[in-house]
């Protein structure tokens, strides 16, 4: 492990979820309705129509945001509501095992067809490895992971959280359309940016090749990333450790040096995505 790695970082679903106590009622009301009316709840449509989801909303939130803001927090809440559902995993992918993930020779059509660990999921990456810019007009954030959740009728729904920062509240989500996982072997070498725009996840930050980082500017490469993650955790199934816990908040600052200092530490289990030997 690194620096930028060191434990997991307190997730997005604990920044916008307000408590285990709420997510257990809110969410068993929103599963009990969905049942009742017979509702596929891994649908993102369907799921955002349903009363308690609403109700969910609106107590988080208040009823004054709507528009985009209302999207994205709508996309929020089923990936947490399903995020909770599987059993909230979280996979802390090391700095390495990214970096053998994005630099691997990807060619061999077969190397991953969407198999995932569980039905939905949380791959925090490492801290301020990977960049964005949720917003095009406003500065380089850092992305934190990546939820992903897998529909029943074979679809794959991704949702990037941005802008974890331990001086100010809130950050940044961007959620994906779902796209169809019989189309999975393709994802990790499709080329995504257009010409002009330089090689898949080359940094876009002045020096940042300097220090290794890597940027995401288009929403596809979000989905490759995530496809190169998984497709290196299919390939070598032994790098994926055992669970652990990161130090408790009293004893993180101690812990918080270098890159992870002012990052507070998840309170949820988590299991490490580590790279693997060569040769």
């Amino acid at each position: 492990m690194g620096e930028r790695d060191a434990w997991a970082r307190m997730t997005p679903y604990e920044l916008g979820i307000p408590g285990r106590e709420f997510a257990d009622t809110n969410f068993a009301a929103i599963r009990r309705e969905a049942e009742a009316r017979q509702v596929d709840d891994s649908d993102p449509g369907a799921f955002l129509l349903l009363g308690e989801v609403g109700r969910t909303l609106k107590e988080i939130q208040g009823e004054e945001r709507g528009g985009e803001a209302l999207h994205q927090f709508g996309a929020f809440l089923f990936h947490a509501y399903h995020f909770h559902r599987a059993g909230e995993l979280v996979l802390l992918v090391e700095t390495e095992a990214v970096r053998q993930a994005l630099h691997h020779d990807h060619r061999n059509p077969g190397l991953w067809e969407g198999e995932l660990p569980a039905h939905a999921g949380y791959l925090q990456l490492p801290r301020h490895l990977v960049w964005s810019h949720p917003d095009p007009d406003g500065p380089a954030e850092d992305m934190d992971g990546v939820f992903w959740v897998r529909s029943t009728g074979e679809s794959l729904s991704l949702l990037a959280g941005l802008g974890i920062r331990g001086d100010r509240p809130g950050l940044s989500v961007v959620p994906l359309p779902p796209v169809p996982l019989a189309d999975a072997a393709h994802w990790h070498t499709a080329p995504v940016r257009e010409e002009g725009e330089g090689s898949d996840f080359a940094t876009t930050l002045p020096g940042g090749e300097l220090d290794g980082l890597y940027s995401v500017i288009r929403a596809g490469e979000v989905l490759k990333l995530v496809a190169r993650i998984m497709a290196h955790l299919h390939a070598h199934p032994s790098v994926l450790g055992a669970t652990e816990r990161a130090p408790h908040p009293r004893d993180a600052g101690a812990t918080a040096t270098g890159r992870m200092a002012g990052a507070r530490p998840s309170l949820l289990p988590y299991r490490r995505i580590g790279s693997h030997q060569v040769g």
